[in-house]
């Protein structure tokens, strides 16, 4: 299996990833899909043939596909923490208030 081209993917789609506006919505694989064929295309301008990449990934949309999850999942998992805080803010503030009482 070709290192080059593991790290290669992983770097170009974390990065392409991080530079979306917007995830796609959850259950549509069209974007991964593009990005698969942007992406085979970059390794190629880097002198990375298309037969590593296979090599490197049975389905490199599949893989693009999950990592766009593991993002929608990170992210939901940051605005829960956001939640969570405003939460302990509420408690002190009643906190407060019984120990003025």
């Amino acid at each position: 299996m070709s290192e080059r081209a593991l790290e290669f993917v992983e770097t170009w789609v974390t990065e392409a990833i991080e530079a979306m506006d917007e995830l796609p919505a959850e259950g549509d694989d069209s974007k991964a899909k593009a990005l698969a064929l942007a992406c085979i295309k970059a390794a190629r301008q880097e002198g990375i043939p298309e037969s590593e990449i296979k090599e490197a990934f049975d389905d490199l949309a599949a893989f693009i596909d999950g990592q766009i999850e593991e993002e929608r999942d990170r992210e939901e998992g940051e605005e829960d923490d956001d939640d969570d805080e405003f939460d302990d803010e509420d408690d002190e503030d009643d906190e407060e208030e019984t120990d003025k009482k």
